[in-house]
């Protein structure tokens, strides 16, 4: 009976021991699965969005195509946006398949994603529009957000060498986001940016996307921009952004709409017109206080025809000074389009000045070469090329107007005097046949 209860004793304890053996492991899964989902909360998501895919082909100019243009940046986005730490990245698709644009926000709303960004390239109506630009929800805490992360992605590609078209939003006819991805985004409380990198259709922006070596270089950018913006640090790559400075942007209270209007004037003033070369230094002001000034283009033939778009030289000045060419016999009816930030203009004053009857390089080279091909014909140019010494040899004058006269008359006195000459020898003939006559009757 005794052995029966030490054995009792030997199982209790033993029971005992299970228990705080299952008791210390319960309280460590606990501890470790509530130290994952803290890690898991302050893990940074971002989904990134290759644009089109699919049927859906995007732009398409030469030999490109947007949809497989995003993919290889997108790709080359995640992979160095991975290097960094405390970062999940996510792609909306991972292939040529075609989503619709609820269906990537709704992918990104099941990843629990902190931001979206949507990779885009750009074409205009008339080909004529170049640089990259960011596209923000207009509403709240996304449009402070959006534009405090489109600063940053703005600033790496000036760097880069691409011209700013500004970070803007765009709104539909119901009064909300336009463009589709981030319309659905805002719905799920997920800011998001959609990057137009660079136009396809503008020679401008050609050496910037036309090897996919710069296509993954957009993508290194992009993540750089997003590093800097959530503070992130990489011990591989040797970086860290847990300093850098964003840009404060306050949550608008109200929507911020887009720019409807032109600029708010343009005015242009000759200062120098050359009639020796037909150029034609102008002074060009204009201003626009919501959206600022991006390009101009200028006409010599009062609108009928301008130039292409040019940047504006200095954003941060309204004024600024270009010369143009006037082509000869041209009567000059100067005029200059200022266009603001969403691509609206305001044409300047026209100002009218004297024609310039210069002649052109091209044009006194023709003339050059016509007149030694007329000289060579005529035998005035010396073959041997020895024209200093025919220079130097003494010209036959030409007979003047009355010297045919005189000279008629000078044949007129040399006939008389061969008359004359011819009389007197027949009378010395006569004379000399009477003697002989005489002799012989003697």
């Amino acid at each position: 009976m005794r052995w029966d209860m030490n054995r009792f004793k030997r199982i209790r304890i033993s029971i005992s021991k299970i228990c705080i053996y299952l008791l210390t492991a319960m309280v460590l899964t606990w501890f470790c699965l509530d130290t994952t989902a803290e890690a898991e909360e302050d893990t940074l998501r971002i989904v990134i969005d290759p644009g089109h895919g699919g049927e859906n082909l995007g732009g398409e100019y030469e030999d490109y195509t947007e949809k497989e243009m995003t993919m290889v940046v997108a790709d080359a986005m995640k992979e160095e946006l991975e290097k960094y730490e405390g970062v999940t990245v996510y792609l909306t698709r991972n292939g040529d398949q075609e989503l619709s644009l609820e269906e990537r926000c709704e992918f990104a709303a099941n990843v629990d994603a902190d931001f979206l960004l949507c990779l885009h390239f750009n074409l205009s109506e008339h080909h004529t529009l170049f640089g990259a630009e960011c596209w923000v929800s207009a509403f709240g805490e996304n449009y402070s957000k959006g534009y405090g992360f489109a600063s940053v992605e703005m600033e790496l590609l000036e760097e880069l060498g691409l011209y700013s078209r500004g970070i803007k939003t765009r709104l539909g006819r119901k009064g909300l986001d336009y463009y589709g991805i981030i319309r659905h985004a805002t719905e799920r409380g997920i800011p998001c940016v959609l990057i137009e990198h660079c136009h396809l259709d503008q020679d401008n922006d050609k050496p910037f996307y036309d090897h996919d070596e710069k296509l993954k270089a957009f993508g290194r950018l992009d993540a750089t921009a997003a590093a800097k913006y959530f503070h992130l640090r990489s011990d591989i790559l040797g970086v860290d952004y847990s300093g850098y400075q964003n840009v404060v942007v306050d949550v608008p209270a109200d929507v911020v709409a887009p720019d409807s209007t032109e600029p708010d004037f343009c005015a242009i003033e000759v200062l120098e017109q050359n009639a020796d070369s037909g150029e034609v230094t102008v002074q060009v002001s204009a201003a626009d206080r919501d959206s600022g000034m991006l390009y101009y283009a200028y006409s010599y033939d009062g609108g009928e025809t301008f130039s292409e778009l040019l940047k504006w030289p200095d954003r941060s000045s309204d004024t600024f000074c270009f010369t143009m060419q006037v082509p000869p016999r041209v009567v000059p009816r100067i005029v200059v389009n200022g266009y603001n930030g969403y691509d609206l203009f305001t044409e300047s004053n026209m100002i009218t000045l004297p024609s310039m009857d210069y002649k052109t390089p091209e044009e006194i080279a023709a003339e050059l070469a016509e007149k030694e091909a007329l000289e060579s014909a005529s035998g005035n140019v010396d073959p041997t090329g020895d024209d200093e010494k025919a220079q130097k040899m003494p010209q036959r004058e030409e007979p003047k107007g009355y010297d045919g006269l005189f000279l008629a008359m000078c044949a007129a006195c040399i006939l008389l005097l061969l008359g004359m000459a011819g009389s007197m020898a027949m009378i010395l003939r006569e004379r000399g046949r009477k003697r002989r006559r005489r002799r012989k009757r003697r």
